[in-house]
């Protein structure tokens, strides 16, 4: 078992499946390019680990909210003020939490280094940390600490974790003190990062927890410190090993035991390829992982290369996550997010905020993010990134129109007013043609001695001239709505000679959207579809049809 796919196998949409696998999909072009070029030249290309030279966030630096803290740690400060301050300082954190977002969200739909970033999504979520409880700082500061091993070696990845000033917050392992120790980082050590539930024991807890003692982070860097006067150096039992162990050392222990390799392989190919490996293939992908010596880079090589990644049980058996739906449609179809607290919104209602991990056991995926909400949401999202995200559409008030059009009857105030100026020109010009209205007629008195009907009367002035009938004016088109994003570059995947073929312009599409051809009867009814537009397809047509795609069941798998 997990043996290496034969090169007959290997075509466009086999590197297509690799790319949305080990990243977040690719454009056709690059597809075709690297089924030319073969498999193990793209696993090289994926496996790469170039420097991206990406900038941090403005305000990442250790003492971005020192200026808020004295003020609140100053003793002439008011209750009242540092409940201000306070709330000051929650509403810069939620600044910064959402420009963090957008800053990693544009880093995996750009990065040359895909896997990296697939890899460092796959981290955070098992390493879950969340932002409700640590810095804006921190979370920075550990996502690139994550990147930075994600396809090292797992020991140094789960050593530089246990140091890592986010999760000394998070599991509260930065106050533990030889006196009372704290278990809930050694508890999850075990069960979440490395064995899972049912392989220790509450006194290997104990143990684990005495030997992680003065852990800190200390110092206006907030900076990892061993402080040995709160290490507990006493012997401890640890999964049958006595000694006075420190942590890096109990990580090596847990590390020993096969179930690490195969709870960490499994973990691994239930991500990237698909849920339930039977266990003759999970105790393959452990041998697999500790013949690597916990390395993650040829340990991935070897999972991304094999037949079983490539079966039929692997491809399209994967709900897309909120992140990969949304990076992907930026990568591939040029689909632009809007950022800020707009984007927050977005993953809020997908079910999926980065940063922002329901608990420890990070998020469920799988099945767990469809629902009738979050899959209504993913429909009504599709049509939005496809012609341009409306503000009231991600939680921010609806923009005003440039001109509004008016309702019919402001269109009939409009027409009346501008009689009247005309009427008023006629007057100041001595038009005859105007008719003039007597004091009491204008008041609404009656007028004094009425004419008899039955008599006839001679009158010579000259006849009134008709009434000039009121102008009408028409409403001027309306303004299109103020959009937060572009929408779908149509000319970019569609030329102007497929736009004159309607299975040209399916198939080109298909392509893009689904990195792949679709079966043959789901591509029968878009050619229907695409058959009731009239030829050439404008942008409008081809934006619907890339909208009907993107809301098929078959575009939320990967």
């Amino acid at each position: 078992m997990l043996s290496p796919l034969p090169p007959d196998y290997w075509s466009a949409e086999a590197a297509a499946h690799l790319a949305l696998r080990a990243g977040f999909g690719q454009m056709p072009d690059e597809s075709k390019k690297w089924s030319e070029q073969g498999m193990e030249a793209m696993l090289n290309h994926l496996l790469q680990t170039p420097a991206d030279n990406v900038a941090p966030p403005d305000w990442a630096y250790p003492t971005r909210d020192e200026d808020l803290l004295q003020r609140i740690r100053n003793p002439a400060t008011t209750p009242e003020e540092k409940a201000q301050l306070q709330r000051d300082l929650n509403i810069r954190k939620s600044e910064h939490m959402a420009d963090l977002i957008n800053w990693w969200t544009q880093r995996m739909a750009r990065s040359p280094a895909p896997l990296v970033e697939k890899m460092t999504l796959f981290w955070h979520g098992h390493f879950a940390t969340s932002a409700d409880k640590v810095s804006a700082y921190r979370m920075w500061l550990q996502n690139e600490t994550i990147r930075r091993y994600a396809l090292s070696n797992f020991s140094t990845l789960v050593k530089a974790i246990s140091c890592d000033p986010a999760m000394l917050n998070w599991l509260d392992l930065g106050s533990s003190q030889k006196e009372h120790p704290n278990e809930n980082f050694a508890r999850e050590l075990m069960e979440l990062f490395t064995l899972g539930e049912g392989h220790y024991t509450e006194d290997d807890v104990k143990a684990a927890a005495r030997s992680f003692t003065g852990y800190r982070v200390t110092g206006p860097a907030e900076e990892f410190r061993f402080v040995a006067a709160q290490f507990d150096p006493s012997d401890k039992t640890f999964l049958g090993k006595t000694g006075p162990w420190r942590g890096d050392q109990i990580i090596d222990i847990i590390l020993s035991q096969p179930q690490c390799a195969k709870f960490i392989a499994a973990k691994i190919w239930r991500f990237f390829s698909y849920e339930d490996p039977a266990p003759p293939l999970v105790d393959t992908l452990a041998d697999q992982l500790l013949r690597c010596n916990y390395e993650l880079k040829p340990f991935m090589k070897i999972v991304l290369s094999s037949q079983e990644f490539f079966s039929s049980q692997a491809r399209k058996s994967i709900i897309k996550s909120p992140v990969q739906f949304l990076v992907q449609g930026q990568r591939t179809l040029g689909l632009a997010l809007p950022p800020g607290q707009s984007l927050v919104f977005i993953y809020r209602q997908l079910g999926q905020t980065p940063f922002y991990p329901p608990n420890v056991k990070g998020w469920d995926g799988g099945k767990s993010w469809i629902n009738t909400a979050t899959l209504a949401f993913r429909y009504d999202l599709a049509r939005e990134l496809v012609y341009g995200v409306l503000p009231e559409q991600v939680g921010l008030p609806k923009a005003p129109s440039a001109t509004p059009t008016p309702t019919p009857i402001i269109n009939k105030s409009l027409a009346i007013e501008s009689s009247m100026e005309e009427m008023a020109v006629r007057a100041m010009t001595g038009d005859p043609g105007i008719v003039r209205v007597s004091p009491e007629q204008n008041s609404g008195a009656p007028t004094k001695n009425p004419p008899n009907p039955a008599t006839p009367t001679h009158d010579n002035s000259p006849a009134p001239q008709k009434k000039p009938e009121p102008q009408v004016i028409p409403p001027p088109a309306p303004t299109p709505p103020t959009r937060l994003t572009t929408g779908f570059p149509a000319s970019r995947f569609v030329s102007a000679d497929d736009r004159k073929d309607p299975r040209r312009v399916v198939e080109k599409l298909s392509l893009a959207i689904f990195q792949a051809t679709p079966d043959a009867v789901l591509l029968d009814k878009f050619e229907k579809v695409a058959g009731l537009n009239t030829v050439p397809f404008d942008d409008h047509a081809i934006r619907e049809l890339a909208t009907l795609m993107m809301s098929t069941p078959s575009y939320q798998l990967c």
